[in-house]
């Protein structure tokens, strides 16, 4: 059953991947177009929308097979798939970093799947009543609420209109998707068995919960994509989401009941060797802001090592030889001639100097001012 969970969650997160990828190809074929078409007319656009949800009802099925602690992490699949497939469909390029990133995400995953709980149980409409009633729960749902109101507190009143903010609202509301959805999945999977789950009113509960806090989170985790960049919104979101659904799955599903020590902490290795590849795959790739922004390629390595994070990765960590201004603009007076020359000026200063001096020599006027920028190449 872990096995076959896996499987579903990963195919899943390719199918996404595939979908949203084919998607964008869309409309950026329509945008080249002279006359514009909805893009509802494209036949490609509805086999995008088709496959996502063939992926969607895949990754539904796998909280039926696998723990839900399993199941979130594996998102990083998708991850992965859109950063090739969008090499391939959208010509985006792939980089060290991106690269590295992969093979983080890749490890943790392996880890994810070797040390996850083993012991993966299916409950029925009358198991999930008496854990829904079960203190540990309770408490829970208490705190979660607790949370919830504080941080609508402090988007609405305070008008605090963080990322983190809107972020923290979609992953707790997350974890209760998480819990209906492996309930839906599991009650529905036991009635194609033989055991028919249909004439409990909590599986239709559970069901309404599932599609009211899924409407809700995608509410807000737009509201973060509008107002913020991707590049924060996507690695940041897929940590929060991940957390909260694991710590959904141990409360209400026991999840690492049964596991020892070194499955455990190997376990949560694997979900930050997941975190920290996403984080580098989602490195450098800047979304627009408006329908008039334009993303453009970096000039330089030190452009490019402030666009990725220059709050992680300072601009000189990543630099090349002579990247700043190594003398201040202002005129100096206490340095000689020779002082103002540069240690290994460049053919360029070599060439600039020579015709400095035949210009001088030619022109009859005032000697030109000493140039403020010493030594130091643009």
């Amino acid at each position: 059953d872990i096995l076959v969970g896996c499987l579903l969650a990963i195919g899943g997160n390719l199918l996404i991947s595939v979908s949203l990828n084919i998607q964008k190809y869309t409309h950026m074929k329509n945008s080249e177009r002279a006359v514009q078409i909805h893009y509802v007319k494209e036949p490609l656009w509805w086999l995008g929308l088709t496959l996502m949800a063939f992926g969607e009802l895949g990754n539904f099925s796998a909280y039926g097979f696998a723990p839900a602690s399993l199941v979130a992490p594996l998102g990083t699949t998708t991850v992965i798939a859109n950063m090739f497939l969008a090499a391939l469909f959208l010509k985006e390029k792939i980089r060290a970093e991106h690269l590295f990133g992969s093979a983080l995400a890749i490890i943790g995953a392996f880890l994810l799947v070797a040390f996850a709980a083993k012991n993966e149980q299916v409950l029925n409409a009358k198991e999930i009543f008496v854990a829904l009633s079960q203190t540990s729960f309770l408490v829970y749902i208490c705190v979660e609420l607790l949370i919830l109101g504080l941080l609508f507190f402090l988007l609405y009143y305070k008008d605090m209109k963080k990322v983190v903010i809107y972020l923290l609202i979609t992953s707790i509301i997350a974890s209760f998707t998480v819990i209906s959805a492996k309930a839906v999945s599991s009650m529905v999977q036991l009635s194609f068995a033989g055991y028919s789950q249909f004439s409990y009113p909590i599986l239709y509960v559970m069901l309404i919960v599932m599609g009211i806090t899924i409407v809700i989170q995608v509410r807000y985790l737009n509201e973060a994509m509008k107002s913020f960049d991707s590049t924060v919104v996507v690695p940041t979101n897929f940590v929060f989401f991940t957390i909260s659904a694991i710590i959904a799955g141990v409360v209400f599903y026991k999840e690492f009941w049964g596991m020892n020590g070194l499955e455990i902490f190997m376990f949560f290795i694997g979900c930050i060797l997941s975190f920290i590849g996403v984080y580098f795959i989602t490195l450098g790739k800047l979304s627009a802001t408006s329908a008039d922004d334009h993303v453009t390629e970096p000039s330089s390595s030190t452009e490019y090592a402030q666009q990725i994070s220059p709050s992680l990765f300072p601009s000189w960590l990543m630099a090349s030889v002579n990247v700043g201004e190594v003398q201040p603009k202002s005129e100096v007076t206490h340095l000689s001639d020779s002082d103002r020359e540069p240690f290994f000026p460049s053919k360029v200063s070599e060439v600039s100097s020579q015709d400095t001096i035949q210009s001088m020599a030619e022109s009859p006027g005032p000697a030109p001012q000493a140039q403020s920028n010493y030594g130091a190449t643009e």
